[in-house]
């Protein structure tokens, strides 16, 4: 289809929606009609789906102070695949290298799709959808001919540039090590980019590193790459309308490589350049990121170089080289970021990013990396023997174990258990996040393939084809570690698809070993997976290690007598086990809703709540036959803690400065009550057994229904410090489990959940999205809905993106720490800071009863731990070894 005919079709559907009224009922603009011309394309892609259909809310838009709502209209949920699946193909080891293949998995499994959010993303390029006249296309000047004729009667056309977009991106994609964990991912984000249409031409790179040599390589239609090598100038556009965009989780030995360093500052000098980094901010650390000074950068014209960026925050004393100084940008795929990046790019002044300030010296000094140790050997990098003195491979496994388990998330620790009951294979660990773990995602396989788990064993030549196995032991330790039903489901389900493969009808590891004597064509196939198998069964011992020696009898090959050796003399020892509790999770869907200002056509802008359906995980703790506890898990992380001085309504609290100085905290992970503490959760543990001190049954000032809403899902009021303590005593001592109040750093971080605004909403706050006294407004909202008494938790149905509900408003919360008047010498490893007045207590949130100020992420108030007009929700302290 040509152009003309694209947009003929195009003015068609546009007529046709004008005729029916959509346009004018439903406000379309022409960003809504692209948005809905680029979806139907993209589910276009797909035969046929078996998604559920669901009705996802609309935004609302709040004009004069009022919000109106708009009616759900059905749409396929977010996680359908718009994309079609890769072709499976067949492993091919002929050139690979590797003549033991017991530790490869020889059955393919596509991987599960990564992206939920693609539209989200594509939307988040709209600033970058700027047009400009073509050098080199020209079109009819239709006015411009009609007046020469009429004016000048000259009977001859008269062209003009054909707009097209501004910028032509450069994606480079660097292969490394890692690069297999995150290809889905990657494949996912090109598409994107490609069809969501921002860019005039899009070329796709592929940087790596063979002997030291840098090579750069043109990637063409369907991944195939080209044979010659390009200089990495050709990048570069001379006419200012490039992008350069290297997706890199930087961690590999490139980014010690000086050729890399000059190349990248070629292209952050000659043209905006940014990095693309799949790793949360959490684990930037563990990357060269962390040898970079994090700054923020904003720009006041469009498309300008890396070193013309205004770079805030930088310290005058400071003295930097700036011909030996690389500037850099780093994104994820947060839409927020994506957006916020691109109106940098498009020259909106008033607009920050984070950036990274890199000495190219210092960024060549070498970082460990868990995935490079063992290169090529065969041998385990790190467990060598350490002499009679030394700890044995066991021992050894154990630290290994414990170290990663302090570091890596939930999920995480999860997938390595599951991983352990199987051979160490990309196409088995797609396989468990389909079956057995789906909250999984690239970012967890990194975590664990680059937790110092696993090595190399074998490689090609090339470097190309490798297998992987955990370190000696350390499978043996993870398999002790876990639940065993869980590595039962994890056999299962790999023997399940194994047997889908080879045309045979199983459910379970037992039933595809039962049928192995039938199996003739693929039965080297099945043995390495039933080899595991088995020493994953003596692992876990007792009535399995009797199994695995059942299963072994039916696996092992026939052999002649002379080759039959006396089995080794069985000893008895006692060693101590490293633990994890697998703790039951679940997912949990809510909406997560921001406000934003929209222009619609003929109308000044407005404040409109934007609603996005995501999924969390979290546990759910029974107090009672039908009384739930849910806590969401909040991932660790690091953030700015306190407001900046700038942020509105903080200079009427400021005479202590009781939100400053700014700093950064790390905060690990931990489980949050998705809630605060019910009327009805309270009544429960009340009657439990006394701790310290007596607990009301019933103490909340507010006893009625809300609109119909029974009474006991209002939050509990008019609780102590004291009496929320016992609480948290009494829930700990009945399960087993840590329970207690939050710090004020655990606190804001779970609130503003990656936010930087003054609410997790945004700019400003609506009581449709919170209750607080509306009668007061923050900034330019509105004036709204004053309740006078609170209203039932999730009432809203509205989060924020860690899936915690009435973080802002309806009862103050109670806090671990102590009050202090301000952050100087505050802790900022996230723990309470207990102070040697401890009369005073920490309230965070506000409440039905405050204003907009006191309800912001970064409101901090205090009171006598005695006084009892406050509620509080709950942490539960995340297992560890």
């Amino acid at each position: 289809m040509n152009k003309l005919s694209s947009h003929a079709m195009i003015e068609s559907l546009i007529r046709r929606l004008d005729q029916a009224g959509l346009l004018h009922n439903l406000s379309l603009d022409d960003e809504d009609i692209a948005d809905s011309i680029w979806l139907a394309l993209q589910i276009g892609v797909i035969a046929e789906s078996k998604a559920p259909t669901i009705t996802k809310p609309e935004p609302k838009i709040i004009d004069d102070g009022k919000i109106e709502s708009a009616k759900g209209t059905p749409i396929k949920n977010e996680v359908i695949n718009v994309y079609p699946k890769p072709p499976e193909t067949k492993p091919d080891n002929q050139n690979s290298g590797i003549t033991n293949p017991t530790s490869r998995f020889p059955f393919q499994v596509p991987a599960a799709r990564t992206i939920q959010n693609s539209l989200e993303i594509g939307r988040a390029m709209r600033p970058l959808k700027h047009k400009v006249p073509s050098m080199t296309r020209f079109i009819l000047d239709e006015e411009a001919t009609v007046n020469r004729i009429i004016e000048r009667d000259i009977w001859q056309p008269v062209r003009k540039s054909e707009l097209e977009r501004w910028l032509n991106l450069e994606l480079v994609v660097e292969e490394s090590r890692s690069a297999f964990i995150w290809q889905e991912l990657i494949d996912e984000f090109q598409q994107i980019l490609e069809n969501q249409g921002a860019f005039r031409r899009i070329r796709v790179w592929t940087i790596k590193s063979q002997n030291n040599n840098l090579m750069l390589i043109r990637r063409k239609k369907g991944g195939k790459l080209e044979q010659r090598q390009h200089q990495h100038r050709e990048l570069i556009h001379p006419n200012k309308r490039g992008l350069t965009l290297l997706i890199s989780d930087c961690v590999s030995p490139l980014w010690q490589n000086p050729t890399f360093h000059q190349w990248l500052k070629d292209w952050s000098e000659s043209q905006p350049t940014a990095v693309v980094q799949f790793f949360p901010e959490r684990l930037w650390d563990s990357t060269q990121l962390s040898l970079g000074r994090k700054l923020f950068a904003k720009a006041l014209n469009p498309g300008i170089a890396n070193n013309k960026l205004i770079l805030d925050d930088l310290p005058f004393w400071l003295n930097i080289n700036w011909h030996k100084t690389l500037i850099l940008p780093v994104l994820n795929l947060d839409p927020q970021i994506l957006k916020l990046w691109a109106r940098v790019i498009a020259g909106f002044g008033n607009t920050r990013i984070s950036t990274y300030l890199f000495d190219l010296e210092y960024l060549s000094s070498p970082l460990p990396n868990p995935l490079l140790e063992g290169e090529g050997t065969n041998s385990p990098p790190s467990l060598a023997g350490k002499g009679d003195g030394g700890l044995g491979q066991e021992e050894q496994a154990k630290i290994i174990v414990k170290q990663f388990l302090n570091t890596a998330s939930l999920t995480a620790q999860r997938l390595a258990g599951m991983m352990a009951a199987a051979p160490v294979d990309i196409s088995v660990v797609n396989l468990i996040r389909k079956t057995c773990l789906k909250a999984a995602q690239p970012v967890h396989v990194a975590e664990v393939y680059m937790g110092g788990l696993i090595y190399v064993t074998k490689e090609d030549k090339a470097g190309k084809a490798r297998v992987y196995d955990f370190l000696p032991s350390v499978r043996k330790v993870l398999n002790q570690a876990m639940a065993t039903n869980e590595t039962i489901n994890v056999l299962d389900a790999v023997s399940k698809y194994i047997g889908d493969r080879i045309g045979l009808s199983v459910n379970s590891f037992t039933a595809l070993i039962d049928l192995l004597p039938e199996i003739e064509t693929d039965k080297q196939k099945v043995l390495p997976f039933a080899q595991i198998a088995v020493d994953v069964f003596r692992n876990l011992g007792g009535e399995y290690a009797q199994l695995a020696n059942s299963i072994s009898s039916k696996i092992q090959p026939i052999t002649s007598s002379g080759d039959i050796t006396k089995e080794p003399e069985l000893k008895t020892c006692t060693v101590e086990v490293a633990t994890i509790e697998i703790i039951k999770t679940h997912t949990f869907d809510f909406v997560v809703a921001t406000l934003e200002r929209e222009s619609k056509r003929g109308k000044s802008k407005n404040w409109v709540v934007k609603q996005q359906q995501k999924q969390g995980i979290g546990v759910i703790e029974e107090l009672a036959e039908g009384v739930n506890l849910e806590l969401m898990e909040i991932p660790g992380g690091k953030f700015l803690m306190g407001s900046p001085k700038t942020e509105l309504d903080r200079t009427e609290l400021d005479r202590f400065e009781r939100e400053s100085p700014q700093h950064q905290v790390t905060v690990s992970s931990f489980f949050m009550g998705k809630y605060s503490i019910t009327q009805k959760q309270w009544r429960e543990v009340a009657k439990w057994e006394q701790i310290e001190k007596e607990l009301k049954p019933d103490p909340s000032r507010f006893k009625d229904d809300y609109e119909g809403i029974d009474r006991w899902t209002r939050p509990v009021e008019r609780i102590s410090w004291s009496d929320a303590k016992e609480f948290c005593a009494r829930l700990s001592q009945k399960t087993g489990r840590e329970y207690r109040l939050p710090t004020e750093a655990e606190w804001e971080y779970a609130c503003r959940a990656g936010t930087t605004t003054p609410f997790h909403f945004g700019e400003t706050i609506t009581t449709e999205l919170a209750n607080y006294d509306g009668n007061y407004v923050y900034g330019d909202g509105v004036k709204g809905e004053y309740r006078q008494q609170t209203t039932p938790v999730g009432y809203f149905k509205v989060a924020n993106n860690f899936g915690l509900y009435d973080m802002h408003g309806n009862v103050w919360e109670w806090c671990e720490d102590s009050w202090h008047d301000n952050y100087k010498n505050a802790p900022k490893n996230g723990s309470a800071w207990i102070g040697q007045d401890n009369a005073s207590k920490v309230l965070r949130g506000g409440s039905w009863y405050f204003n907009t100020r006191d309800c912001r992420s970064a409101s901090r108030d205090y009171i006598n731990f005695d006084s009892n007009y406050n509620g509080f929700r709950v942490v539960r302290v995340a297992s560890r070894t």
